[in-house]
């Protein structure tokens, strides 16, 4: 399946799936469901040819998250196009109120010294810490019309 087929066509969320995993030819995703969020998980590279669909099927996962984990702990190379793919899922959970948190490689933290000097980006030490964070805070509430 390639990647492409998932974001289109097979879109897990938390009452369907477990865990969903696909690749393309330079990186493994691999999704998490938990109860009331996921973790996105990145394996290899993000690339020109991968970032645009990472980052849609991350903000799918925020639209129906109370929080969102990107795990690219094992990321071995993040081109500036990853870089956009992660502020657009930042804005994407700011939108839907759903807390994001970044578990970051050495690349992308060498990526971010130059790309990202504020640090915008939510970023934790590791999974672990990301989802000690996530699970002690709950979704805020929202004034439904």
């Amino acid at each position: 399946m390639t990647i492409s087929k998932v974001t289109q066509n097979a879109f897990a969320t938390p009452a369907t799936e477990a865990t969903q995993v696909w690749r393309n030819h330079t990186a493994k995703f691999t999704v998490h469901w938990g109860r009331t969020g996921a973790v996105v998980a990145v394996n290899g590279e993000i690339d020109a040819a991968n970032a645009s669909p990472f980052a849609d099927y991350a903000k799918r996962c925020a639209e129906c998250c109370e929080w969102l984990v990107v795990d690219l702990s094992e990321l071995t190379f993040i081109g500036t196009s990853g870089f956009s793919a992660l502020q657009s899922i930042t804005a994407q959970c700011s939108s839907a109120q759903t807390e994001l948190k970044v578990v970051p490689s050495p690349v992308l933290s060498t990526l971010l010294r130059i790309c990202d000097p504020h640090s915008r980006l939510p970023l934790v030490d590791s999974l672990t810490d990301a989802l000690s964070e996530v699970q002690r805070s709950g979704r805020p509430l929202r004034l439904v019309p």
